[in-house]
């Protein structure tokens, strides 16, 4: 099994958030925004132990309501399927359970605190005939439900825990007399086997999980790699026979002291109780065999230190090579799902090392003979693949006096449907293989992003933004993003919205392309099919902007995307002929060839006399939210 979708309420800054889960999921977003609360549910869910959360756990103090997670686990196998008995039947093509502290502080885990209100009849009835006629009734009055037929009396009762199970969204809290206590993960109950949980939290515990503790990492490596009990009876050989000299020498050392001991105190309890006798004798010895234990320690060299004098990058590593090596292992020893949850996996870790760890991770998480599943909480682009932004999850805040968290995501069939009657199906297939994967990473961790055409445009805003007396743009929040050509903008725009990045756009109409084409010797064929081109792309844009198509549109600034008539070049060679100088300038004092130089555009930039002209100065604002 594996984790499908996740209902946090009341939890910190959680008030109510539903997350959908992937082999990876991602979180990204904010300091503070909650990434991190996220993983730390779902400890508590899986790991927690009663009396871990407090009334400072509920979200802004509200200590009237009850904190709950709700997992929903799919890819149920058969051995899940016989340890859940009733709760997955058959039908069912996912398991959920919930977790809930009330506000008394009374902790409980349950396979059905929630249930369908229609239902409420039929489970309390009390005979197999009252049973089924309600549910005959029920199907009959709502067959809006499409409630299966079901002629014995388990029948009903497997069908209606199959329907919840199919429309977790339609259910509320059932009446306390239809809840029972789950035996959760934590424990010899149903779950023990199925689904390990492991945290690693960004404060340091490598020492901790380095530990040969019950639930360390390390703990649980050696459970699925050595069998502990391999010794166990050479060593009670050892412990009886320790024990049978132990007891040997107390018979050797005391027995004729106690003996004359016994003799005394008998002569005097005689005097008060005759017939009455004591023996005071050496007690058998009881000795245990402790639990095998081991330990680890760093070797560097010949010198031996513990983990805990060692850098925090050295410690992060044991870490993440720990965590990787349980992943493996659990692999080859159990059936069960391993769940790795990580906050900020970056963390002290050299830039090779992260990309690294995350290529491992994903291989494992992707290969469905390892079982298993990972999710971060990162700030790191090497934590994301763009290709696969279906499994970001990034969380913002809503302001307000209990300010709320927000949650986004984007599947691929999203962004298709977003963009029907724009872009075609199999061109967005494409342009994700290129775009996607290399230009938007960086831009889904950004407050806002700035979508141009290429690096040019990019090179003269950052330009832009190195000329003010308040910082560079990268401070304000914003990256700009050069998706390479025009005809890639609506599917960069949709990806980012959907994730809930603020987007601004800028696009070249290309009005005189056809003047450039005739200087470089083109025919007049080749003219004509560049014009279809940037006909069509510029349709495209004005349509998925809800502006009046036309071939080749006119300059503009609107609250979404800035338009220039011809291109950059062309728009600053008319409105500012400074930078055509600084420009030169800079070509002349490097020897570079400025045709596109992002480094020499951006130094020129900078250095151009005058001011900048007034539309470059309003599109970055309006790209900055200004």
């Amino acid at each position: 099994m594996k984790i499908q979708s996740v209902s946090i309420k009341n939890f910190r800054t959680l008030v109510d958030v539903t997350i959908p889960f992937d082999s990876v999921t991602t979180f990204i977003g904010p300091n503070g925004v909650g990434k991190s609360t996220v993983l730390r549910a779902l400890d508590w869910y899986f790991n927690g132990k009663a009396g871990t959360l407090s009334e400072a756990d509920c979200s802004f103090g509200d200590t009237q309501r009850s904190i709950e997670v709700r997992v929903t686990f799919c890819d149920l196998s058969k051995k899940d399927r016989e340890a859940l008995g009733k709760y997955a039947p058959a039908e069912a093509d996912t398991f959920t359970a919930w977790k809930s502290r009330s506000p008394e502080g009374i902790e409980m885990i349950s396979a059905n605190a929630k249930g369908f209100s229609e239902f409420e009849k039929i489970k309390a009835a009390t005979t197999a005939g009252a049973k089924k006629a309600l549910y005959a009734e029920l199907r009959n009055a709502q067959p809006e439900l499409n409630l299966p037929s079901a002629g014995t009396a388990g029948a009903v009762d497997q069908a209606m825990m199959s329907w919840e199970s199919a429309h977790i969204d339609m259910l509320s809290d059932a009446s306390e007399g239809l809840q029972t206590n789950f035996f959760g993960f934590n424990s010899e109950g149903k779950m023990s086997g199925l689904f390990d949980f492991v945290l690693i939290t960004a404060d340091l515990r490598a020492s901790e999980e380095s530990s040969d503790t019950k639930s360390s990492i390390i703990s649980r490596i050696l459970e699925r790699s050595v069998d502990r009990a391999a010794a166990d009876s050479d060593i009670a050989r050892i412990v009886e026979d320790s024990r049978a000299r132990q007891q040997a020498v107390y018979e050797e050392k005391f027995k004729g002291q106690l003996e004359v001991l016994t003799r005394e105190l008998n002569t005097v309890i005689a005097g008060y109780s005759p017939g009455r006798s004591v023996a005071v004798t050496p007690a058998e010895i009881e000795l245990k065999a402790s639990r095998t234990t081991f330990e680890v320690a760093i070797l560097d060299g010949k010198t031996e230190t513990q983990v805990e004098r060692q850098g925090h990058g050295f410690q992060r590593t044991l870490l993440i090579s720990a965590l990787q090596l349980l992943a493996q292992s659990g692999a080859a020893a159990t059936e069960g799902v391993i769940c790795l949850a990580i906050e900020e996996p970056e963390l002290f870790q050299h830039p090779i090392q992260a990309q690294t760890f995350s290529r491992v991770l994903r291989s494992l998480a992707e290969d469905p003979t390892k079982r298993v599943q990972v999710t971060y909480a990162t700030h790191s682009p090497y934590f994301i693949e763009s290709r696969r932004f279906g499994q970001v999850r990034r969380l913002d805040r809503v302001p307000g006096e209990n300010p709320s968290v927000q949650m986004h995501f984007a599947s691929i069939s999203d962004v298709k449907k977003r963009l029907n009657g724009v872009v075609k199906p199999n061109t967005i297939d494409q342009q994700l293989d290129g775009m996607v994967a290399n230009q938007l990473a960086t831009a889904l961790f950004a407050h806002r992003a700035f979508l141009v055409e290429g690096t040019t445009e990019s090179a003269v805003f950052h330009g832009i933004g190195d000329r003010r007396s308040d910082g560079s743009i990268e401070a304000g929040g914003t990256a700009i993003v050069p998706v390479l050509g025009k005809s890639s903008l609506p599917l960069a725009h949709t990806i980012l919205s959907l994730l809930g990045v603020p987007v601004y756009s800028l696009f070249d109409a290309d009005a005189n392309f056809a003047q450039r084409a005739k200087s470089k010797g083109k025919s007049e064929e080749k003219i004509e099919e560049e014009r279809r081109s940037h006909v069509s792309a510029n349709r495209t844009l004005l349509r998925y902007f809800n502006i009046e198509e036309s071939d080749f549109p006119k300059e503009v600034v609107t609250e979404k995307v800035a338009i220039f008539e011809d291109h950059l070049e062309s728009y600053l060679e008319k409105n500012w002929a400074a930078w055509c100088a600084a420009r030169d300038s800079v070509e002349s004092e490097t020897g570079m060839k400025m045709d596109k130089n992002q480094n020499g555009y951006r130094i020129a930039t900078k250095r151009a006399q005058g001011d900048v002209p007034e539309m470059l100065v309003k599109v970055l604002e309006k790209a900055e939210g200004k």
